[in-house]
C-alpha cells in the first residue's frame, strides 16, 4: 500500500530500521475504506490468578467485509505507564490488527509491540497514551518513568525539561505540565 508523505509524517515512526504504524494512522485508513463499526469482546479480564494477562477481540466491519484479531496485554508486555490499563492496550491492539486486516497493510502497529523492543530505541515521539503526564521518558536520570512521576518528585527537573529537553514532543509535554493549573502529581 502506498502511502502518502504527509500521512508517513503524521503516523508513521521507524523503530530500529522499521516503519510501524500508529494506531491513528491504521484508522483513518479504515475510515478511508469505508468503516461501519468496531466492536471488542473481553475475553480475559487481568487478575492475579492469570498473571495480569488481558485478551481480548475486536471484529472491524469494513465495506470490505468483516475482520476479527485478539490482542493481548501483560505487565512484561507494556510500559510502566500502561500497566494500570491492561485491558484497554489489550483491546487497542486487537482493534489495531483487525483494522490492518481489513486495510491490507502489512505494517505492524506500534502499539502492537511490547515494552521491551520499544525500549531498545529511543523513539522520535512517544505513544500517546493519554496526557502529557504520561509521557515516558527514555533518557536521564528518570529514563523509564513517566513526566507525571517524575513531577510527583522532582518537580525542578521537569522545569528544566520544559525549557532545555531536545526531544520536541517531551519539551512541549513538560510545558503544559508547568501551566497554571495544571495538576501537581
Amino acid at each position: 500500500m502506498e502511502l502518502s508523505r504527509e500521512f508517513r509524517e503524521r503516523f508513521v515512526r521507524s523503530l530500529q530500521g522499521r516503519d510501524y504504524i500508529l494506531y491513528g494512522g491504521v484508522l483513518q485508513l479504515a475510515k478511508d475504506r469505508g468503516l461501519r463499526r468496531i466492536t471488542t469482546r473481553i475475553i480475559q479480564i487481568p487478575s492475579k490468578e492469570n498473571s495480569m494477562y488481558a485478551v481480548v477481540e475486536a471484529e472491524v466491519e469494513t465495506d470490505d467485509g468483516i475482520f476479527a484479531e485478539v490482542g493481548d496485554a501483560s505487565p512484561e508486555s507494556v510500559a510502566r505507564s500502561i500497566q494500570p490499563h491492561l485491558l484497554r492496550m489489550a483491546a487497542t491492539r486487537a482493534k489495531a490488527r483487525a483494522m490492518r486486516d481489513a486495510v491490507g497493510i502489512d505494517m505492524v502497529a506500534l502499539e502492537e509491540l511490547g515494552d521491551a523492543l520499544q525500549d531498545r530505541d529511543v523513539l522520535d515521539d512517544e505513544v500517546d497514551a493519554g496526557g502529557p503526564d504520561d509521557l515516558v521518558i527514555r533518557f536521564g536520570k528518570y529514563s523509564g518513568r513517566t513526566l507525571g512521576e517524575i513531577l510527583g518528585v522532582d518537580r525542578g527537573y521537569v522545569e528544566w525539561l520544559s525549557q532545555n529537553a531536545r526531544d520536541d514532543a517531551v519539551r512541549e509535554a513538560s510545558r503544559e505540565l508547568m501551566l497554571p493549573g495544571a495538576p501537581d502529581m
